[in-house]
């Protein structure tokens, strides 16, 4: 098991964009599909569903990125480092 102590930071990031690239992929794809189904079956073909479903789906993405990223903004969450011991276990 890898202690959180020895990740490269590299290897934090890479992973932070990988999740950031995989949430836009998937979300936009689900706002494409639901706007395409939306102007078929509702708006009889037009395709302002298919913009504004996708930019929805974009939209989520970005900010769940950003809270991936930085995560300060959300309201009522507070950022706390974690402290290591200073006890010993030989007492």
């Amino acid at each position: 098991m890898v202690d959180k102590e020895n990740i490269p930071s590299e290897e934090i990031l890479n992973e932070k964009w990988d999740k950031c690239i995989s949430n836009f992929l998937v979300k936009t794809g689900i706002g494409l599909s639901v706007g395409i189904i939306a102007s078929a079956l509702i708006f009889r073909k037009r395709t302002w569903p298919i913009a504004m479903s996708t930019g929805f789906g974009i939209g989520v993405a970005y900010a769940d990125c950003q809270r991936t990223f930085v995560p300060t903004p959300i309201p009522g969450v507070r950022i706390v480092k974690a402290y290591k011991n200073i006890i010993s276990d030989e007492s």
